[in-house]
């Protein structure tokens, strides 16, 4: 079994990419605050969600303290994808206490309870009612305009920093649809020619994004001065601060620049 130890939004990884988290000593388990245990590419993996000493005590045992973000920044995506499930589902731990529909306190399924996926479902010790864990669409596009991209400063960003036009899916709404209209909400203009490109888990809390790009059809973009701050149409060569790599907002970015260089 792999282990997976976590503190908020941060992950205790080894010194070196590659290698694997050897079983921790109880102490440093004691003061966990949840625990999810789950399968990935076969493999058996426990994660926990630390107290601050626990965290103190894996650094102390020469373990690396970082973001999660910093993590899929620096670490292979393979080793990466059961660090995002791990955390995605001790962040829905942290809500799924109880029952939304009578209010009686959850616990975890046992052997044998709920539909496929029991392991990580829990459900109501009144009406019975087995709750899974929340995953919440989201969709991401890179608009096009020529050789340009539309990139978005959104106001919890980093001064200086620039990602793409994104946002939730609405009740009843495609994904498709969803982009087109957060590309007229946040930046006022009309896109077409959507195309799939990949998706991402992304548990900050609990997102799926969904990745797409799109041609611009018409109008001016101009922010919506409530998410989005600024916007600008980017040559390859004229690209801001992005997001790091390891999101799907940089594998956007960086598929527009390799493109380009291909022309």
């Amino acid at each position: 079994m792999r282990h997976l130890l976590y503190h908020g939004q941060e992950i205790l990884l080894p010194a070196r990419p590659g290698e694997t988290t050897a079983a921790p000593p109880e102490r440093l388990l004691a003061g966990s605050v949840g625990r999810r245990y789950f399968e990935d590419g076969g493999e058996l993996y426990a994660a926990f969600m630390l107290d601050e000493a626990g965290a103190e005590a894996g650094v102390s045992l020469g373990m690396r303290r970082m973001t999660l973000r910093e993590a899929l920044a620096e670490r292979p995506p393979d080793e990466m994808r059961p660090a995002l499930r791990g955390m995605a589902l001790l962040r829905w731990l942290e809500t799924a206490r109880f029952c939304g529909a009578c209010g009686a306190p959850l616990e975890d399924c046992g052997p044998g309870q709920g539909e496929v996926g029991a392991d990580y479902s829990r459900v109501c010790t009144s009406c019975g009612r087995v709750h899974f864990p929340r995953i919440s669409p989201a969709v991401i596009v890179l608009i096009r305009k020529g050789r340009r991209a539309l990139l978005a400063h959104n106001a919890r960003f980093r001064p200086g920093t620039f990602g793409l036009i994104a946002g939730f899916v609405e009740a009843g709404e495609t994904l498709e649809e969803a982009a087109v209209r957060e590309a007229r909400e946040e930046a006022g203009i009309e896109i077409g020619e959507l195309r799939y490109m990949k998706s991402q888990p992304w548990p900050f809390p609990d997102s799926l994004m969904v990745a797409f790009t799109a041609e611009w059809l018409s109008g001016e973009a101009r922010p919506d001065g409530v998410e989005i701050g600024e916007l600008r149409w980017c040559l390859p060569s004229e690209l801001p601060q992005v997001p790091p790599k390891g999101s799907v907002a940089r594998y956007l970015l960086d598929e527009f620049a390799r493109e380009a260089a291909g022309d």
